[in-house]
């Protein structure tokens, strides 16, 4: 069983990872383990809120309740089975390793979405590489994990890193923001958030904001495609822009989360620089910085084409508690 993981040393700044599909520079970075699944599901986790529930390892994403046990579903590609965080001054380092025969964002391609009725159509994958947050380290803010149909669940969860790709290949990079119960309420965390505010408050999973965030102007297709948006920031970071969108947006969307793959496929390397959180609305400072103390979870997501049964498939880890040390 594996389940929440305190660690109370802070964790050193590393100046050391480059983001270039040459994973030796993470070969010195404590090293996480996630259980190895099996197709035949026997292989469980366990959330400290609720460790009298064995959860399969690799599972649906339709369970959404504390005490539910999803369905197993055996999908290599979304088998984590290692994992390591790191940090330098303004980004946070992630390193994911699934089994040697799972490839990390590997999707079918095809015209459109799967279809139950007739699963041998070629239909257009999705795959997602997920970092969610605890930034405030506030159990009351933010979202429960369960909530988004990942297990095992825990608490608190603000801001989300994510990678998408889509129809066989990187389809856009952005950040989430859960501050919202309401329709209403999210609508007001996006005119914060394009006032470069971050906003804490208890969430839904379902209600959140989604933004590509560049440090430069997006490209003139990328403005051209831009779903709403992009926006410029106000100074002093005038030139930065956000573009909100949403899961299988017309991509690419090359925003400043970043990413490389080994040549196997079943490791892959993300850095998403602090900026992607933007400012806190309540200090005015940076909401991810050095000095703080966070919870960090990460999951692996795909959609039906190459599980079995075929359904969606999930694989997400224990949360870490991580200090993003000064030295």
């Amino acid at each position: 069983m594996f389940s929440i993981i305190h660690i109370l040393k802070p964790d050193p700044i590393n100046r050391n990872i480059v983001v270039d599909g040459d994973f030796d520079d993470w070969l010195d970075v404590r090293s996480y383990t996630d259980p190895v699944d099996n197709i035949d599901g026997t292989v469980y986790q366990e959330s400290p809120w609720f460790p009298s529930l064995k959860i399969p390892d690799c599972h649906d994403t339709d369970s959404q309740k504390q005490t539910d046990i999803p369905k197993h579903i055996y999908n290599p590609n979304v088998n984590i089975v290692e994992f390591k965080i790191a940090h330098d001054n303004s980004s946070l380092y992630v390193y994911y390793r699934v089994v040697d025969d799972g490839v990390i964002g590997k999707t079918s391609i095809g015209p459109g979405l799967f279809n139950e009725s007739d699963p041998s159509k070629p239909s257009a994958g999705r795959f997602y590489i997920i970092t969610t947050v605890n930034i405030d380290m506030n159990d009351t803010t933010g979202y429960w994990l369960h909530e988004g149909g990942y297990y095992p669940t825990a608490p608190g969860f603000d801001g989300n890193f994510e990678i998408e790709f889509y129809n066989g290949t990187f389809n856009q990079n952005y950040c989430l923001d859960h501050a919202a119960n309401t329709t209403n309420e999210n609508n007001y965390t996006r005119e914060e958030n394009i006032q470069n505010r971050f906003s804490f408050r208890r969430a839904y999973y379902d209600y959140y904001t989604e933004y590509v965030y560049w440090r430069e102007k997006p490209t003139p297709d990328e403005t051209k495609r831009c779903l709403d948006g992009p926006y410029e920031l106000p100074a002093p970071y005038d030139n930065h822009y956000v573009c909100f969108s949403q899961d299988r947006a017309p991509g690419p969307f090359n925003g400043i989360i970043t990413y490389a793959r080994s040549a196997k496929g079943n490791e892959l390397e993300m850095r998403a620089p602090f900026q992607g959180f933007l400012l806190n609305k309540d200090t005015g400072l940076p909401t991810l910085q050095l000095g703080m103390t966070v919870n960090i979870s990460l999951s692996l997501e795909t959609t039906e084409e190459y599980s079995i049964p075929q359904d969606w498939a999930s694989d997400t880890t224990a949360t870490i508690q991580y200090t993003l040390s000064s030295r």
